[in-house]
């Protein structure tokens, strides 16, 4: 070992790095743009993010004030909106995941069947007309067999959910008035409930209860909005509860519909990490190197470079025509079908054949693997380095450094 050669090798890994950083920028930018692209034409054809809003019953009272405009005084005529209490809500959403796949990415599309019955409680105060109002809230959404009562009686004119306009009702004789609105939607990435009268704002919630239940596991909930109180895990189906009553609270309920792994995303982080996984395959190989007494040339190193770097180009551009673990398995078995081939011709084949590709599966296969599974990454680094650092500590304990240096250097 020289100080020539190991530069030599620093060199090699510093060239391969920024080849990855390449590599790696241009997957970014290449799932990127597609990305955008193909999400727009989705939600034009299946729906965006549904948002449901709670509806809200009010009386419109005329107010005056006076303005003084010139110097002059007048009497000047308004509106204000008094809401009357919603004493009970039973709502339920049904939730299909349906993925979609355009062009080579896949999207959290999904189904949905909403229902939701509603009490307001009409304060005896107030004489004055009663309005509804409640509104399909998602202009990018797609709804289905759409049903409205009041009070039990269908009503046929849905317009005013469309168009945003309240409904005058005639509350029952004990100052009720009942609510129910079904539909069926589609839509992509996210459902939002919101609860309060109105967005950002404190409000009492009396009797409510959301029931969500998903066909799938991998649910999550967005952030800064209210946890389930009770999950049940039945059979083929998670029902999510949200139960509160004499509640005060500005969040609402949101759920986040998972999605298929894309390949894009995780090509451009394998790529940017790979330098980590040949940095300890130079490393280790460098160290059996000293150990066994075998001669590798800063030439073999560049080679060896390129069969990690053969691994991430053919990963990166399979994915986009094959299955992403299919475009994996053909990526690991060429870049050790690659490594093992070359290695045998400057190394004892106990290298060649054992040492080398358990090497390299475990700092390339295993460490890229990591990234499908999100929040281990991490992990599986610091295990494998920590005991690395261990290994190489053992068995290089004995070695004396300063005659190993001076004796390729004589």
């Amino acid at each position: 070992m020289t100080i020539k050669r190991i530069t030599a090798i620093i060199f090699i890994f510093i060239m391969t790095t920024i080849a990855w950083m390449i590599l790696g920028g241009t997957n970014s930018v290449r799932t990127n743009t597609l990305s955008n692209s193909l999400k727009t034409q989705v939600a034009n054809l299946y729906g965006g993010k549904l948002n449901i809003e709670s509806p809200k019953c009010f009386t419109r009272i005329i107010k005056h004030k006076e303005e003084t405009v010139n110097g002059l005084t007048r009497i000047v005529e308004y509106f204000e909106n008094q809401y009357h209490e919603l004493i009970k809500s039973d709502v339920k959403l049904n939730v299909y995941l349906d993925q979609r796949k355009k062009g080579n990415l896949w999207f959290p599309t999904f189904k949905a069947a909403f229902e939701g019955k509603y009490i307001f409680q009409i304060d005896e105060s107030f004489n004055e007309d009663v309005f509804i109002y409640s509104t399909l809230n998602s202009a990018d959404a797609i709804y289905n067999n759409l049903s409205l009562k009041i009070n039990n009686e269908d009503i046929d004119n849905v317009l005013p959910l469309i168009n945003k306009q309240e409904i005058p009702v005639i509350p029952l004789a004990d100052k009720t008035i009942l609510l129910t609105v079904s539909y069926d939607a589609t839509g992509m990435e996210d459902i939002y409930y919101l609860i309060s009268p109105e967005r950002n704002a404190i409000a009492q919630i009396n009797n409510f209860k959301l029931i969500i239940s998903t066909d799938f596991d991998l649910y999550d909930f967005p952030s800064n909005m209210m946890s389930p109180t009770v999950i049940n895990k039945k059979e083929n189906q998670n029902e999510l509860i949200w139960e509160l009553n004499k509640t005060i609270t500005g969040k609402n309920i949101g759920l986040v519909i998972p999605n298929k792994l894309n390949p894009g995303e995780i090509i451009t982080r394998v790529s940017f990490f790979a330098p980590v996984s040949l940095l300890f395959f130079f490393v280790v190989l460098l160290m059996f190197t000293v150990i066994l007494k075998v001669k590798i040339h800063p030439m073999h190193y560049f080679f060896l470079a390129a069969t990690f770097f053969s691994f991430h180009l053919m990963f990166s551009y399979f994915s986009d025509q094959l299955d992403i673990y299919l475009s994996f398995a053909i990526s690991a078995v060429v870049s050790l079908f690659l490594t093992i081939t070359y290695m045998r011709f400057f190394t004892p084949k106990k290298i060649a054949f054992i040492y080398a590709p358990a090497i390299q599966f475990i700092y390339l296969i295993i460490f890229s693997f990591s990234f499908f599974f999100d929040g281990i990454t991490g992990m599986i680094v610091t295990i494998c380095s920590v005991l690395t650092l261990f290994i190489l500590m053992q068995v290089t304990g004995k070695i004396n450094w300063e005659e190993e240096f001076a004796k390729k250097s004589a």
